[in-house]
C-alpha cells in the first residue's frame, strides 16, 4: 500500500520494547516462568535473582553487539542461554536445551499484553490525525505477536523490524528505508527509550527525536557531541519521563492537532 496517498502524511514512529510495550515487566514474568518450569535452570542457580543477574548480563551484552552489527539475531537466541547456563561449552556448539528454552521464553513473553502507563491514551489521540509506525530491533515473529497480544495493532500503520531488513538501529539506513517504505514526508519523529539506537540513529538520518526516559537519566550526548556527529541539536526535541510528557513535547512542536 502506498501510504503517501493518505491525507495524513505526517508520521510519528515509536520503538516497541520498553516504549510502547512494557518489555521489562513482561520479560521478568517470562523469566520467572522459565525458572519455575525448568529444573535445569534451578539446578544451576540457587535463586531466581542469581539467575536473573547472570542472564541479564549476557543478554544485554548480546544486544549491544547486535546494535553494532557484530552478531546476528539467530546467534543471540542461543548464545544468551549458552553463556548463562553452559559457560564452559563453546559458543559454536550450544546444547540443544538452549534453543528449547529460548523458544519457551519467547513464546511466553509474547503472550503478555502490558504497556507502559499512558501509551494507549496517547496513541488514541495521535491516530486521529497522524500516521503511527514502529521501528524495532527485536525478533520479527515475537514482535508481531506482542502487537497482537497487547492490542497495539489497531493504532499502527506500519511496522519495520530490523530482523527482516538486515539493518538495525542506529544505522541511518534503517530510517531511510522506513521513509522509502512508508512514503513519510517532511521530518519524521522517532520516540524511543534507547538514546544510542533510537535517538542517535534517528538524528543521524535527519529525523527529529524524543527520548522516552522513565528513569530520568541524563542524556548522554551534549550539543557539542551531536554537532561532532554532524547532527543538528535542534532536532533533539527533549526527554520525557512518561507518555504525558511525550505528548507535551509533540504539542510544543505543533505535532498534535
Amino acid at each position: 500500500m502506498d501510504f503517501s496517498t493518505f491525507n495524513r502524511p505526517e508520521w510519528i514512529f515509536f520503538d516497541l520494547d520498553d516504549t510502547l510495550w512494557d518489555f521489562a515487566a513482561n520479560s521478568l514474568r517470562s523469566l520467572e516462568y522459565i525458572y519455575r518450569e525448568y529444573a535445569l535452570v534451578r539446578d544451576k542457580f540457587p535463586s531466581f535473582n542469581s539467575f536473573l543477574e547472570v542472564y541479564h548480563t549476557h543478554n544485554s551484552k548480546m544486544w549491544e553487539e547486535f546494535a553494532k552489527g557484530n552478531v546476528s539475531s539467530d546467534f543471540i537466541k542461543t548464545e544468551r542461554w549458552r553463556a548463562t547456563l553452559y559457560p564452559d561449552t563453546p559458543a559454536d556448539n550450544p546444547p540443544s536445551e538452549c534453543a528449547m528454552i529460548n523458544d519457551a521464553y519467547l513464546t511466553k513473553l509474547a503472550t503478555f499484553p502490558h504497556t507502559p502507563y499512558g501509551v494507549i491514551p496517547l496513541l488514541e489521540k495521535l491516530v486521529k490525525s497522524k500516521m503511527i509506525g514502529i521501528i524495532s530491533n527485536g525478533f520479527a515473529d515475537t514482535q508481531y505477536r506482542k502487537l497482537n497480544s497487547s492490542g497495539l495493532w489497531k493504532y499502527v500503520c506500519r511496522v519495520i523490524v530490523s530482523d527482516e531488513i538486515g539493518i538495525q538501529k542506529p544505522d541511518p539506513r534503517l530510517f531511510d528505508y522506513t521513509v522509502s517504505e512508508t512514503g513519510a514526508t517532511g521530518t519524521p519523529i522517532m520516540v524511543g527509550d534507547n538514546p544510542d539506537t533510537d535517538i542517535i540513529g534517528a538524528l543521524l538520518a535527519g529525523w527529529e527525536a524524543i527520548w522516552y526516559n522513565p528513569s530520568n537519566k541524563q542524556f548522554p550526548y551534549t550539543p557539542d557531541d551531536l554537532k561532532a556527529k554532524g547532527i543538528d541539536s535542534d532536532r533533539y526535541l527533549g526527554t520525557a519521563q512518561d507518555m504525558r510528557e511525550v505528548e507535551e513535547l509533540l504539542s510544543k512542536r505543533n505535532s498534535i492537532n
